[in-house]
Order: C-alpha cells, then sequence, then structure tokens
C-alpha cells in the first residue's frame, strides 16, 4: 500500500523533524553591541557586530564581513572585554554572517 494523498494518487513528503539539540549548555537570547578584534599579517582588525546569543562557553555573532574558522580573537563591549574566542564557524546568513565563538573565559559568561 503506497502513502499518498487518495484523490491524486501522489505520494506525500515525510515531514519534516526538528533537529535535536545537542548543545551542552542553553543559549541565551541577547541583542548587544560587539567588537571583535584580532591580528593579521596586514595588521590589527576591528569588526563590530550583535550578539545574538550567549552560553555559558559561546557566543553566537552576526556580523558583515566573515572571519575565519580558527582566529583567535578579542570581544569588546564599548565599556568592557568579554574575553578572548575562537571562531568554530562562520555561516552566511543573507547579506550578513553569523559567526559562532568558542569563549571559555569567565567573563563571557557574566555578559
Amino acid at each position: 500500500m503506497a502513502l499518498g494523498n487518495s484523490s491524486t494518487g501522489q505520494a506525500s513528503a515525510p515531514a519534516m523533524e526538528p533537529r535535536p539539540n545537542r548543545r551542552l549548555h542553553e543559549r541565551v537570547p541577547i541583542n548587544r553591541q560587539v567588537y571583535l578584534c584580532w591580528r593579521e599579517r596586514q595588521g590589527d582588525l576591528v569588526q563590530s557586530g550583535r550578539a545574538i546569543d550567549v552560553s555559558k562557553f559561546g557566543m553566537l555573532v552576526e556580523a558583515d564581513k566573515p572571519i575565519a574558522p580558527g582566529t583567535t580573537i578579542s570581544v569588546q563591549t564599548n565599556s568592557t572585554t568579554l574575553g578572548s574566542a575562537c571562531v568554530r564557524h562562520c555561516t552566511p546568513s543573507g547579506i550578513k554572517y553569523k559567526i559562532g565563538l568558542h569563549m571559555p573565559d569567565r567573563m563571557s559568561r557574566d555578559f
């Protein structure tokens, strides 16, 4: 017996199941301006971004330009340095990029 719409005889597409959450730590949504600072051969670079969420050891930032995975950066606000981070992924999202940061420093958890 075939699955499908009995009136058209076509098979139905399987229902999309939600992706399981494999994260170890809860993410907390935020909306805060941050500055990502790092050094390359051509000199010191700074890029502003918007922190979208934070977890115990990480942060997701939306920015206008990509940063290569593996890059070590400093994350700052207007008033403080939140700590060091390693770029884990940089994914295009429309005209911006979503940059996943691993931040083992204590200050990042107090953000």
